[in-house]
């Protein structure tokens, strides 16, 4: 027989590294056939991807976990009810009650605070909660590693529904960058699923006091907010406004690897420190085996629960006081309330600062416009913004385009066009307004979306982070 730990261990490298060949499968098929999907087609491609990690993840454990296997229908459930979770209450609580995507884009501690009190604490406590209230009291959660297992069987449950969810609300993704997407998110919500359930197991088994439960519950939602934040800016550490979606596959494998090698590292000297009976009452054992006499009070972790959603609630609230949303056709927008609308020559919505710069100064516009306009048969994304470019040309003074840059926008592959141009003179000057800008663009079924962003040359630079605020608070359908 095979050690259960050592089943484990082995088998979720195994699955790091299935996982990560299988994204660069489909990178490549993507790269060089280039499939022709679109519509339903798509989608369904899309959802595809979106099952197959957690699928070799749960294969895998089936496979390798001789030793004592944990019943197969209850990883399945667990799986299943993490989805189910996920679907009923995870996202309609970030997403449509929090609306959480609408104000992380405001400044960088908003974007921490509100990733760790609501995408982070809403998403550990469910999975918390899958594991608690169904396999934690029954007699096949046995050991300290099957709280990993089923920690990380829920994980994987809510990044797939999650990843679902994300494919059929923007009707398909490009299948490089949606596999890559796919694979980011199972990593990661694997892992820190793990960690919940290593916290869980502690506590069943070694009896860690009344803070144990709150205080992994406060830890698990810290990671899940910083890295899931993390992982969606990484690809962006490119030199401009680049990306390399590569970059947030690589640090997530990273991440998965040692969230993963850390906690089989502890339950080693856990399962050490048991067995070595001449360590009773040492340092060492107060610390790895625990000195509590009962299992930890519920409602403390419910407390906490609590007490976070509310904080999270009093941010949101004053941050949206800060904030407006404009709407235009399968676009969204959250912009500063300060900024005052206005008109812009082919622009389905355009406003300005009105404090610094006003009209003459830092801007923001909407465009949608028919995709055949740009894309020719058989063209490419660079093809159409070379076309996008050709007609800014036509509108802007003195335009002169600057780069190209391939990117990502919500799973789907996009296009940014740096330029500048001269603006107009304000009343009273004899100079025009030198401008840099940059057109962020975007394929949605028969549309391209654009977002531009135009800022006074010389404040061009020193606006990175107000750029980036704008771009996350830009929602294509």
């Amino acid at each position: 027989m095979r050690n259960h730990l050592r089943v484990a261990r082995e088998s979720v490298w195994v699955q790091i590294g299935g996982v990560l060949l299988f994204v660069a499968a489909v990178a490549a098929v993507s790269n060089f056939a280039r499939p022709q999907l679109s519509g339903t087609a798509l989608v369904a491609a899309g959802i595809v991807l979106a099952v197959v990690p957690a699928a070799l993840w749960l294969w895998m454990f089936y496979r390798e976990d001789r030793f004592e296997p944990e019943p197969r229908q209850y990883v399945v459930g667990v799986f299943f009810l993490g989805a189910l979770l996920a679907y009923a209450i995870g996202q309609p609580v970030i997403r449509e009650l929090y609306r959480v995507q609408d104000w992380l884009g405001t400044n960088l501690v908003t974007a921490v605070l509100g990733s760790i009190l609501v995408g982070g604490l809403v998403t550990q406590f469910i999975l918390y909660a899958v594991v608690r209230y169904t396999v934690f009291n029954s007699a096949e959660f046995d050991q300290r590693i099957d709280g990993i297992v089923y920690g990380a069987a829920a994980g994987l449950g809510y990044a797939t529904m999650t990843n679902i969810q994300y494919v059929v609300g923007n009707n398909g993704v490009d299948l490089g960058i949606g596999a890559m997407r796919v694979a980011v998110e199972a990593l990661s919500l694997a892992s820190l699923g793990a960690v919940s359930g290593y916290f869980l197991a502690r506590a069943k088994f070694d009896k860690m006091g009344p803070t144990w439960l709150p205080l992994g519950l406060i830890i698990a939602a810290v990671l899940n907010g910083v890295i899931d934040l993390t992982l969606s800016r990484i690809p962006m550490l490119g030199s401009g406004f680049g990306f390399n979606p590569w970059y947030g596959v690589a640090a997530a494998v990273v991440i998965a690897g040692a969230i993963f090698a850390v906690l089989f590292q502890l339950i080693q000297r856990l399962n050490v420190a048991g067995a070595a009976t001449s360590q009773k009452g040492s340092a060492l054992d107060a610390v790895l085996v625990g000195e509590g006499k009962s299992e930890e009070p519920e409602w403390i972790v419910w407390l906490v629960v609590a007490v976070g959603l509310i904080a999270a609630w009093v941010l949101g609230s004053a941050v949206m006081g800060q904030t407006r949303t404009a709407t235009s056709g399968k676009m969204t927008l959250t912009y500063p309330a300060s900024w005052a609308q206005t008109t812009e020559q082919g622009a389905a919505f355009a406003a300005y600062d009105f404090e610094r710069g006003g009209i003459f100064g830092t801007r923001v516009s909407m465009r949608q416009k028919p995709i055949g306009d740009y894309l020719p048969a058989q063209g490419t994304l660079d093809d159409a913004a070379a076309n996008w470019a050709l007609e800014r040309q036509d509108q802007l003074l003195s335009f002169h385009l600057l780069n190209i840059i391939p990117t990502q926008i919500q799973g789907r592959a996009g296009a940014k066009l740096e330029y500048a141009y001269l603006l107009d003179p304000p009343q009273g000057s004899s100079m025009p307004a030198l401008m840099r800008a940059v057109d962020t663009l975007v394929v949605s079924g028969d549309q391209l979306l654009a977002l531009s962003f135009a800022a006074e040359s010389h404040q061009f630079a020193s606006l990175d982070g107000l750029y980036d605020q704008l771009l996350a608070g830009w929602r294509v359908q």
